[in-house]
């Protein structure tokens, strides 16, 4: 009779841990449950289109349900048990409570759910701004399938796409905020207005409702290539290049082939380079330093390629 009882209390316990890790407001087989269908629309009266939607029993929380609304802003949320619940309006990189223009769940407005009813929580949530313009490749051609990154200075959070095939890209971004715009030119990103450094990129302040057009056009990249010898002359394979930039410290890296070559043609933004070798018995920098602070400086122009070659002053030994 104890090992049947302990084995009772035992399942018993089971059952209550159970319960107590159940999602609440997911309502269990034959309960009676309700629902919160609407539709979300901005302020200048335009549906909003696959808008992510949250119900929530505590906002602290995690959501009870999410789905998306359809392309006409529609949503229905079923299976819901009866309860006070808050929805969240994903945006696309920000959100809103509903009835809509509220950021602080505390202040958003309360919906009941009631058995075999329908809640209705339709929002007017705050109008996107835009971004659109067009990106041309460093020969004036329409820069297709390119990177577009918007990047909110304040919070830095981002907003992405890609440019169509004649370049043209359109974004929508949360209102009333102040962004700067990037876009892939190679492998690495330059800011509007033509350059590579982010301090010297525009910002763009944008309102809601507002469409801030944006055009440029891309910097060729320039490189690096050469070839490295050792103290007696003959090829350096397999040596490690480092090129860094002097101002901004960025670095690429490449290794040198048997024959002692490297190429790093078309990969680097224009600007002032060292570039460094290193190799089984040490490290030097061009042209034969010991060190950075006295290595010269290689300038890489745009749509060229710098020749750096150098002899190592040692011979590396076999690998």
């Amino acid at each position: 009779m104890r090992r049947v009882r302990r084995r009772a209390v035992l399942a018993a316990a089971l059952a209550g841990i159970a319960a107590a890790t159940s999602v609440a407001g997911v309502a269990h087989a034959g309960e009676p449950t309700g629902s919160i269908s609407g539709v979300v629309r901005d302020t200048r009266g335009a549906v909003v289109p696959d808008a992510a939607i949250g119900v929530y029993l505590n906002p602290s929380s995690d959501a009870v349900q999410e789905l998306q609304a359809d392309a006409r802003g529609r949503f229905t949320i079923k299976g819901l048990k009866t309860g006070a619940y808050k929805v969240r309006v994903g945006l696309g990189g920000w959100s809103e409570w509903a009835p809509g223009r509220v950021t602080d769940p505390e202040q958003a407005r309360t919906y009941q759910v009631r058995a075999g009813r329908t809640t209705v929580a339709n929002s007017v949530v705050t109008a996107a701004g835009v971004i659109a313009g067009r990106f041309f490749g460093p020969d004036g051609k329409p820069a297709a399938n390119a990177s577009v990154n918007i990047t909110n200075v304040n919070d830095a959070s981002e907003h992405g796409g890609v440019t169509a095939a004649d370049g043209t890209f359109r974004i929508r971004v949360q209102p009333d905020q102040t962004f700067v715009v990037s876009y892939a030119v190679g492998a690495l990103s330059q800011y509007v207005p033509h350059t590579f450094d982010r301090s010297q990129a525009t910002t763009f302040f944008v309102a809601s409702g507002q469409t801030v057009r944006v055009t440029d056009r891309a910097i060729a990249l320039g490189g690096i290539s050469g070839r490295i010898t050792d103290a007696a002359g003959a090829p350096a394979g397999n040596v490690y290049v480092s090129i860094i930039n002097v101002d901004t410290i960025a670095s690429a890296e490449t290794n040198t082939l048997a024959d002692g070559t490297y190429d790093y043609r078309g990969l680097l933004a224009p600007g002032r380079y060292k570039v460094s070798f290193t190799a089984p018995g040490g490290r030097q920098y061009a042209h034969q330093k010991l060190d950075y602070e006295t290595a010269d400086i290689v300038t890489v122009t745009s749509g060229e390629t710098t020749v750096v070659d150098d002899q190592l002053l040692w011979v590396p030994a076999p690998q």
